[in-house]
């Protein structure tokens, strides 16, 4: 019989240049070396909503606090690992934020849970979307990415649509 859990996390972007690009961190805790590059996600803690989880995650993994969580998006990813024998479901929600200020991000992990990439020697990285994707080891990270850039674009046509005319 399998294990649940549940994560949260913030698919964090920012805007630059007229583009759309997304932060991925490094992580020191996944064995694959091709799954490494993920989204800033973890447990809920007691008492936790689920945002209130993927904020506090957001904080602790990137040092990003100041970030505006676009409405209406909210989406999932379920996958099984093995953990010390144990099948392990695990359900992963997340939120789009969009981040204006990314000048707190370290040059060094804050915290344990991620580490510098031996080939590029970076530990986190803003790439756009054809670049996350490749960096993205499972198919369904891959999707919800797409899907979350899909949202930020409709997002994007009905802001312009909502401001009136000059």
């Amino acid at each position: 019989m399998a294990h649940e859990e549940r994560s949260c996390g913030v698919i964090p972007f920012r805007r630059r240049d007229g583009n759309i690009e997304f932060l991925l961190l490094h992580s020191a805790l996944v064995r694959n070396p091709d799954a490494c590059w993920e989204f800033p996600k973890g447990g809920i803690e007691k008492g936790e909503t689920e945002l209130e989880a993927a904020l506090r995650e957001l904080g602790e993994e990137s040092t990003l606090f100041n970030i505006e969580i676009l409405p209406d998006f909210r989406d999932q990813v379920r996958y099984q690992y093995r953990r010390a024998g144990m099948e392990i479901d695990k359900t992963v929600v997340f939120f789009i934020g969009e981040v204006t200020d990314w000048s707190s991000i370290p040059s060094t992990p804050p915290s344990f849970e991620h580490e510098f990439a031996q080939k590029e020697g970076i530990w986190c990285v803003w790439a756009n979307e054809q670049d996350a994707t490749r960096r993205l080891f499972h198919p369904g990270m891959r999707k919800l990415l797409h899907r979350a850039s899909l949202f930020i674009h409709e997002y994007d046509r009905l802001q312009r649509l909502r401001r009136p005319a000059s």
